[in-house]
């Protein structure tokens, strides 16, 4: 699956986010046109990434969602988001082609209010019928990580499968397996609490 960055730009600064390394410092926000040219490049695998940044602040997300609505070429799209706007653009993400997969990060890292926000976000895709068209994505990237207020959110929806990834910190020089095999044991942990609850990751 082809994955398209709509923009650069975030509402949030996660210290493990790896954009910075992959994006220009300029706001770079792609037009309509180049967004129907990247649909042409993906059309063949028949299911897109839509990615930033942040793609719900691009000014043309609705216009962009409508497109892959009607565009007949795919049957799926994945919507990559921290949940904190789903509020602001809910008409236009629901949808059965669409995937919200939202990405968790811990109110320590982004804010209660933020954590809260995303949390009512997941709720209102619920109930307006996206129950089997949204999951729950996590970062591991530090040793002694928290995963409390994840499992909290896996637990509330019921989620029987979620996204996990392990991240290098951007701030880390180190990289490389050695830094895979460090974090082995945090993974693990999440891994069992995930089974315990009947979650396949």
């Amino acid at each position: 699956m082809a994955n398209i960055a709509l923009l650069n730009r975030c509402n949030l600064k996660c210290k493990y986010c790896f954009a910075d390394n992959y994006t220009g410092k300029e706001r770079e926000d792609i037009t309509l046109e180049t967004f129907n040219k990247l649909l042409s490049f993906a059309a063949p695998d028949r299911e897109v990434g839509i990615i930033g940044g942040e793609p719900l602040l691009h000014k043309n997300i609705d216009t962009f969602l409508d497109i892959l609505k009607n565009d007949m070429r795919f049957v799926r799209a994945t919507i990559f988001t921290n949940g904190i706007y789903v509020d602001k653009h809910l008409p236009s993400l629901i949808h059965p082609k669409f995937i919200v997969l939202v990405n968790v990060n811990s109110p320590k890292d982004i804010g209660k209010n933020a954590f809260d926000k995303l949390d009512e976000n997941i709720e209102l895709l619920i109930e307006n019928g996206m129950k089997h068209n949204v999951t729950l994505g996590i970062n591991v990237y530090e040793e002694s990580q928290d995963f409390t207020d994840f499992l909290y959110l896996v637990r509330k929806y019921t989620f029987n499968k979620i996204r996990v990834s392990v991240v290098i910190p951007s701030e880390k020089s180190e990289g490389g397996i050695n830094y895979f095999y460090k974090m082995k044991p945090t993974l693990f942990k999440l891994y069992k609490e995930l089974k315990e609850l009947g979650v396949s990751p």
